[in-house]
């Protein structure tokens, strides 16, 4: 019972600071939240929770030897990712959000958009492939801290899809009420460039 207590304290040492701060799902998330609202952002949000789960299964199975075997890769995703980010914050400097309850321009990210999207997000691969370097056990253990480590980012995904989806709306609010709502886009695309400038350089 100890080694179990150990284990899921270790777990959340390590997990919550990497899922709780800002990134590419978080900020995407944000976005969501302040252009499309909660409801609809939900299928967004479970792509991304479900979509890295099954990342961190096949990480922790072996596929994370690639960037070992093949560097060039985790570049290769790290600037296409970059290249997303680049047209996302373009596309919002325009951003206009019509908070009576019309629709917004564009739509959310699907359930399987979020999902794979995680492949060529360098923050997940990052989190996945040290996740399976720390907790995948060896020998008889190795398939049960797999499907715990799994299951264990799959539990901890919603309560961070909850904070930034709700960051992300209640920004809008506040800048709705205080008449600056037109800035909305400027600000979320900043941030935007951020994200790029801190898993790029």
């Amino acid at each position: 019972m100890d080694a179990v207590l150990t284990a899921i304290i270790s777990f959340l040492t390590l997990a919550i600071p990497t899922y709780f701060s800002p990134g590419p799902n978080n900020l995407m998330l944000m976005t969501s939240g302040a252009k499309f609202g909660v409801r609809r952002t939900v299928p967004h949000a479970l792509g991304i929770i479900f979509g890295f789960g099954f990342m961190v299964f096949l990480v922790a199975l072996g596929l994370g030897q690639v960037f070992q075997a093949y560097p060039v890769v985790k570049d290769v995703l790290r600037y296409a990712a970059a290249a997303y980010f680049l047209y996302l914050a373009w596309r919002l400097l325009g951003l206009r959000i019509d908070m009576s309850g019309g629709e917004t321009a564009g739509r959310p990210m699907t359930f399987l958009e979020a999902a794979a999207f995680q492949w060529i997000n360098p923050k997940a691969w990052a989190m996945a492939t040290g996740y399976a370097a720390a907790f995948v056990a060896s020998g008889d253990w190795w398939l049960a801290s797999i499907l715990w480590l799994t299951a264990g980012t799959v539990a901890l995904g919603p309560f961070s899809a909850v904070i930034w989806v709700g960051f992300g709306r209640q920004l809008a609010l506040l800048l709705q009420r205080t008449g600056l709502e037109h800035v909305l886009g400027w600000i979320l695309a900043g941030l935007m460039l951020i994200a790029v400038a801190l898993f790029v350089f």
